[in-house]
Parts: C-alpha cells; sequence; structure tokens
C-alpha cells in the first residue's frame, strides 16, 4: 500500500520510526521527514525569520510553493495517509485533503489525552493508539 505520513516535525522521530516500520511490512511510504525517494524535503526554519513573513506572502516564497506541490503530488500518490498526533494545521488539512480525494484516513497517537479530540476525526477510518492494529487493518485493505 502506498502511504503518507502526515504529522510534525517535533514528531520527527516517531515518524521515521513508521517509515521504517511500514516499509519493512512491504509498504511504500513517503515520510516528508526525509528524501527516500526523491522528495524535496522542506522544513520552517530554512525560510529565516518568519516574523517577516504572513500567510499570504509566506505561500509566495518560492520555497513554499515547491513545498506545496512535493506535498500534493505524494497526497496524490498515495491510497492511505497516517495522521500522527500531535500534529499542526499542515498535518490536519493533508489528512483532510487525502479522505476528500477518497483515500484511507488512519489516525494514530501514542496516547489520546483526556480532553483533546475534534468531531471531523470520525471522517477516519480507523483511530487507534495500538500499532499493531494499523499493521492488520492495513493487511485488510
Amino acid at each position: 500500500m502506498k502511504i503518507y505520513l502526515a504529522s510534525s516535525w517535533k514528531n520527527e522521530i516517531l515518524v521515521q520510526k513508521w517509515a521504517n516500520t511500514l516499509r519493512d511490512l512491504g509498504h511504500e511510504v513517503d515520510a516528508f521527514i526525509d528524501s527516500f525517494g526523491g522528495r524535496y524535503v522542506f522544513h520552517f526554519s530554512w525560510v529565516g525569520d518568519s516574523k517577516l513573513f504572513d500567510c499570504i506572502n509566506f505561500l509566495e516564497d518560492e520555497r513554499s510553493i515547491k513545498a506545496f506541490y512535493e506535498d500534493k503530488k505524494w497526497l496524490d500518490w498515495c491510497e492511505c495517509c497516517l495522521l500522527i498526533l500531535p500534529a499542526g494545521k499542515s498535518a490536519h488539512l493533508e489528512a483532510g485533503y487525502a479522505k476528500g480525494r477518497n483515500k484511507k484516513l488512519i489516525i494514530w497517537q501514542d496516547m489520546f489525552p483526556k480532553g483533546e479530540f475534534d468531531v471531523m476525526y470520525k471522517f477516519a477510518d480507523l483511530i487507534t493508539d495500538n500499532v499493531n492494529e494499523i499493521v492488520r487493518y492495513l493487511g485488510y485493505i
């Protein structure tokens, strides 16, 4: 299965573990943190002082344009999006885009904290804190 990992740079080590685990199981995986498969990797810190940008002029920057089209290419490529929580706005938009394109959506977090939830997570095909449940689910779809 072709899997897109959506998460946060704050989860870099966890995302790499997921990418390695899923690849070891025979899945094709896109992880925004590594250039595996020729991916363009983008980190927000590379634009310098973020206080120089607002939402509009940041999206006009050539690096953000390239990052957007790179992420979109891999989102269009995938069959399943794994949203690894906690994650920010971009990862949630990626997950929503994937689901809107009729891709499978899995939401995973090591432990779901009380008081942190969203009604739109109901779009997900699977919500779990269990790695084995994801492995089993991916084996069935």
